[in-house]
């Protein structure tokens, strides 16, 4: 009765713990929020004052004594404390939505990480998971958890190869078997795109930008290749040479030139992953080509871009943006049953 009991009221949650995004997941329930990963801070007194949309709104407009603060960096996290705090505000939010607020303990928690994180990366996830108050804690790995919720049946003797190109980080691996045969990754990807847009406006107009106007930049007239349309937009900012606010006319070549060096190193990581993927993996990829998700994945253009570079056809997946909580909620459905799939992190006990 007591296990009985106990089922009855824990709280399954999945995150996709993202350089941009946070999504969760509850089992049951299904996703449960989905916004900017985003804390602002009060830096005198360390108060949380706003987390997600709210938080995401205050950047670049904040006095000094706030921050508007991205606590993962390049897919990894950059600062501790506040990734806690914002996973324990998340974790509350869904305690409260489901009647779990006076069991706090009582959370098992799937969340992923990238391939490429070293092993002190993946354990501050899970520490700052079980900090936040998760009492089970499970890492995922990002490519399969996109192979997953692309419905992928990775546990067959076939090779498929996941491109997985989020804000922080571009993932490239190659699934079989339910594991990861090849993997590399890149610390290039959406936000540095931006950062491309920011820097091509500084050096060649003379106009200063911040980072949230090169994404809006990006998302509207952004594209990896020419698609034969002619899009332009207007942009405010500062006259580098004068000090004095400057609104200039953008075309779509403009942020093209821009953003093609960091897409020729994702095509070269795809394709130096190619490169040593075994032979009788490699004619399961011709065969079934690359599965393309992430947030950056809807760039114009970028899947026809990598398929001409590479020789593959390439697919992206249905609401990449979402693909990995999809593949992590399937997890939470059995957990046990799926074990297999998780991560076990090493750790060395302290010398005698």
């Amino acid at each position: 009765m007591k296990l009985s009991f106990r089922n009855n009221f824990i709280a399954d949650i999945g995150v996709d713990l993202g350089t941009s995004k946070i999504i969760l997941y509850v089992k049951g329930k299904g996703v449960m929020a989905n916004e900017p990963a985003v804390v602002a801070v009060n830096s005198k007194t360390g108060q949380i004052l706003a987390v997600g949309k709210e938080a995401s709104s205050m950047q670049g407009k904040t006095p000094p004594h706030i921050q508007a603060i991205k606590p993962l960096n390049n897919g990894v996290i950059s600062d501790f404390e506040v990734t806690e705090k914002m996973l324990r505000y998340y974790f509350s939010r869904a305690r409260d939505k489901n009647s779990f607020s006076l069991l706090p303990s009582w959370q098992r928690v799937v969340i992923s990480v990238p391939s490429g994180g070293t092993e002190v990366e993946k354990r501050a996830v899970e520490d700052a998971a079980r900090n936040a108050g998760a009492k089970e804690v499970y890492l995922v790995e990002e490519p399969l958890a996109v192979a997953l919720g692309a419905n992928i049946p990775i546990r067959e003797a076939r090779g498929v190869l996941i491109v997985d190109i989020g804000a922080g980080m571009t993932e490239v691996a190659v699934v079989s078997l339910g594991g990861i045969a090849v993997s590399r990754s890149l610390k290039i990807a959406g936000d540095k795109l931006d950062k491309d847009i920011v820097y091509y406006l500084r050096d060649r107009f003379k106009l200063m930008i911040g980072d949230t106007t090169a994404e809006n930049i990006k998302l509207h007239i952004g594209s990896a290749q020419d698609l034969g349309s002619s899009k332009e937009m207007k942009v405010k900012g500062r006259d580098l040479t004068k000090g004095l606010p400057k609104e200039m006319k953008l075309k779509e070549a403009d942020i093209r030139e821009a953003i093609t060096p960091s897409l020729g190193r994702i095509i070269d990581i795809i394709k130096g992953v190619i490169e040593v993927t075994p032979p009788e993996l490699i004619s399961d990829v011709m065969d079934s080509g690359i599965v393309l998700s992430g947030g950056t994945s809807l760039l114009p253009g970028l899947d026809k871009l990598i398929e001409k570079a590479v020789s593959l056809p390439v697919h992206i997946v249905e609401d990449p943006l979402t693909a990995v909580i999809r593949g992590i909620g399937i997890i939470l459905e059995d957990i046990n049953a799926n074990k297999d799939l998780l991560l076990t992190i090493s750790r060395e006990k302290p010398p005698l």
